[in-house]
């Protein structure tokens, strides 16, 4: 799916932006798939469990917060050590390293290299509400995942632990497959779709939890059709591109998603 190149990348500096941040730093998307799934993935399987290209970061604002509260907010300093210490680019909500892939190095500011030795490592930071101002102070319209409100309201419905020296916040089981659900109704990459239905079948078989515990939690944060809408969205072609990454039948992958329904 993801060449082996994009994800060690992608790994190496979900390093550095950890360790450079305040913690807790609060981790999304596949990425925290990974550090749920990989132990018991690499026991079965002899191999880690799947990389990401892209590393999620998760921020709490209130909707109510004024200018000032969040120009001191996680957010804005995290922001400021992404830019200016790590030297990230700020595109939209995504911030871009651009990296050579023959060289596995930095491509600094206005070398002209071919597009296609060119991997583009991108940070997206995500907030659980936008308050009125938020463009105002950061000059940009963030992607919002209200569902993260969780992580940051109820302990309950976060796992922490000590990665890189530093201390984690992941989104529950449950919850990343609520939003993994979510997600799949809006996917126009077909590589993104495929990991989508990777990490939700990943989290039901080798996460910690059982997929019948899943199943009746991530009903705390999606009603029944909305569960269902999302795996309809999942095609047989799908099921298929899948089960080649997950070494597992096409037929398991659709059984083991269908235990949510």
């Amino acid at each position: 799916m993801y060449l082996e190149f994009e994800t060690r990348t992608s790994y190496k500096y979900l390093k550095q932006v950890i360790s450079a941040l305040e913690e807790p730093v609060c981790i999304l998307g596949g990425w925290a798939v990974f550090l749920h799934v990989n132990k018991n993935f690499q026991k079965a399987q002899g191999r880690p469990y799947l990389g990401s290209r892209d590393i999620d970061l998760g921020f709490h604002l209130n909707k109510n917060a004024t200018m000032e509260q969040m120009k001191k907010s996680a957010l804005s300093k995290s922001l400021d050590v992404l830019q200016n210490k790590l030297k990230f680019k700020s595109v939209s909500f995504r911030l871009l390293k651009e990296i050579h892939t023959e060289t596995e190095e930095e491509i600094g500011e206005g070398k002209v290299i071919p597009a296609h030795f060119i991997f583009p490592m991108y940070v997206d930071v995500l907030v659980d509400d936008v308050p009125a101002k938020f463009g105002d102070v950061f000059h940009f319209h963030p992607a919002d995942e209200p569902l993260l409100r969780f992580v940051f309201e109820d302990k309950k419905h976060r796992e922490e632990l000590k990665e890189f020296n530093k201390k984690l916040w992941l989104p529950k089981p449950e919850l990343l497959l609520a939003t993994k659900l979510n997600a799949l109704k809006h996917r126009d990459k077909e590589h993104k779709k495929i990991k989508d239905v990777c990490d939700i079948f990943a989290l039901l078989w080798y996460s910690e939890e059982k997929p019948e515990e899943l199943k009746n939690k991530v009903g705390q944060f999606l009603q029944t059709e909305n569960i269902k809408g999302g795996i309809n969205m999942i095609t047989k072609e799908d099921y298929q591109k899948s089960s080649v990454q997950l070494n597992h039948t096409p037929e398991e992958v659709k059984r083991v998603i269908g235990m949510l329904q």
